[in-house]
């Protein structure tokens, strides 16, 4: 075993501990500072969770367990057994999604402030919790049962085994067969070309996959789904916003512009508040009224748009609050680099989404890849230091992490179907903290997954590789999703949108007080 490997991850592990217990107690609402301990503890455990799994990619490459001359020597692998690492880490947080996090949201929010027994609180969370439950493990027991089981295409080549030792073969049709490559420089590029020119015999392997395999595919499966959406919006929101905050950032205002600019806040709170008092008088004839129960569901629907636009419009005007003080009697104390630092963050995020962009359309999707690109530029960084290549595939993984954060929040502030739940300073609830925390798990395996297929070639030696790329891969009926790249050209296309979208409009703007009364009358007259 490698101890220098052991200590890393420990030493990294205890990183994540103290940055999240940071990131807790900084964001945490003031009205949580002496509460909700149960849930600030599976947060925290949550977000390590959530960031050790993307940062055991490359903990993974580094390990080099699945090198074949780690039969005849271990100087170059770490001895860490991956395989039994990612089950254990997967099926955590599998239990996390079904089991913890929505009884914490449940017990949370069946706190309305009113004095309610703890009891009861645990009662009502515990109801709903065995309902989630239930057809969760339902849904998995029934599909591993009948689907349960992997048909891997196997193609036997002809080649001549030169040095067991080494692990070298002979280049068979290749161009230079006096000099045979060592196998461990072939790539997945050097085999699929080599494919029409060696003779070959195709058959399939099928075999049931264990049940923790079967888990992190079901749960994968479930996560690409909320990955390509959100992770394709935060491809292009997530430079653009970073680059907005330089190009807008709080400029001085003397007293007549700042009189007019309070005189329009002034404004909007008037509104707002005038919102807020036709929602509370519109839930409270709901209550009174006897409608049927498809009525019912449609004017839920129609109020939950509304009040998701209410809240929007609220938190655009905090935040436009804050950047009015920073514009006048607290000008003097703002510190003029951090747009500076924005706008720095703006174009290396950028880069890294163009260069994600770059992958999938000369590595992904085309068959055989046009070019290894990442891959080649991670082995090269190797050369230099062996760690280099590794602390890039860590970036470009924990960066789709990010994507998917600020693709979330993107679409819940520009469209309205989803609750909003903005992670901001001393002012964000446990229930946000836990809504975010269940899509960054759900969303965490899709991102090595993602990952695993794209710097396939620098991965080629991993745990991980084995099992998103052969056994996960070709199950029956996922298969189809990972043998078309479906999800692939999805997030292409939904990044491609993105972009083009933010082009047009790259701010964003309160929802209009107007149209909510409008939506609010239209309501009532339902």
């Amino acid at each position: 075993m490698d101890w220098f490997l052991v200590a890393v991850a420990v030493v990294g592990f205890l990183i994540l501990l103290v940055i999240n217990v940071y990131l807790i107690v900084a964001y945490q609402h003031p009205d949580d500072k002496n509460e909700a301990y149960f849930p600030k503890f599976l947060i925290l455990i949550g977000f390590t969770l959530a960031q050790g799994s993307v940062l055991l990619l490359p903990l993974d490459v580094a390990n080099n367990a699945a090198y074949t001359g780690c039969a005849y020597s271990s100087s170059s692998c770490g001895g860490l057994n991956m395989s039994l690492v990612w089950e254990i880490i997967y099926l955590t947080i599998l239990t996390y999604v079904i089991l913890l996090i929505p009884f914490a949201i449940f017990y949370y929010e069946s706190d309305d402030g009113l004095g309610n027994a703890k009891n009861s609180m645990f009662c009502s969370a515990l109801k709903y919790e065995i309902v989630v439950l239930v057809c969760s493990v339902l849904t998995l027991v029934l599909m591993y049962t009948y689907l349960g089981y992997t048909e891997i295409p196997v193609s036997t080549y002809a080649l001549t085994v030169v040095d067991n030792t080494v692990g070298s073969i002979t280049a068979g049709s290749w161009t230079d067969t006096s000099n045979p490559p060592p196998f461990s420089d072939l790539t997945t590029t050097d085999f699929e070309n080599a494919e029409n020119a060696l003779p070959s015999t195709t058959s399939t392997i099928t075999m049931l996959v264990t049940f923790p395999i079967y888990c992190m595919a079901l749960l994968g499966f479930v996560g690409w789904f909320f990955f390509v959406f959100f992770a394709g919006v935060g491809l292009a929101s997530l430079p653009v916003d970073l680059i907005c905050g330089y190009v807008y950032r709080p400029r001085h205002m003397d007293a007549i512009e700042f009189a007019e600019a309070q005189l329009s806040v002034r404004t909007r709170v008037n509104e707002l508040i005038e919102i807020g008092e036709l929602l509370k008088r519109e839930r409270t004839a709901k209550e009174d009224s006897s409608q049927g129960y498809w009525a019912r569901r449609r004017g839920n629907k129609a109020d939950r748009q509304t009040v998701n636009k209410f809240k929007q419009a609220v938190y655009m005007l905090e935040n436009d609050v804050e950047e009015l003080k920073l514009c006048h009697e607290n000008y003097a104390s703002y510190n003029p680099l951090i747009p500076i630092f924005n706008l720095f963050l703006g174009i290396i995020a950028m880069v890294l989404s163009l260069l994600w962009i770059l992958q999938i359309c000369l590595f992904i999707l085309p068959s055989p890849p046009l070019t290894p690109f990442l891959n080649d530029y991670f082995e090269w960084f190797d050369t230099w230091f062996s760690l280099f290549g590794v602390i890039s595939v860590a970036v470009f993984s924990f960066y789709l992490e990010c994507c998917v954060v600020k693709g979330c929040f993107k679409f819940g502030v520009r469209f309205f179907f989803i609750t909003l739940h903005p992670m901001k300073l001393n002012g964000t609830y446990m229930n946000s903290f836990l809504f975010n925390l269940g899509l960054i798990l759900l969303c965490s395996l899709p991102v090595v997954q993602f990952s695993t297929i794209a710097f396939a070639d620098y991965a080629r030696f991993t745990n991980v590789n084995q099992i998103f790329g052969v056994q996960i891969k070709y199950l029956q009926f996922f298969s189809y999703f990972w043998t078309t790249n479906a999800f692939i050209y999805a997030i292409l296309g939904m990044a491609v949108l993105s972009t083009a979208y933010l082009m047009c409009k790259p701010r964003d703007l309160p929802a209009d007080p107007v149209k909510l009364r409008e939506n609010l009358k239209m309501n009532r007259r339902r």
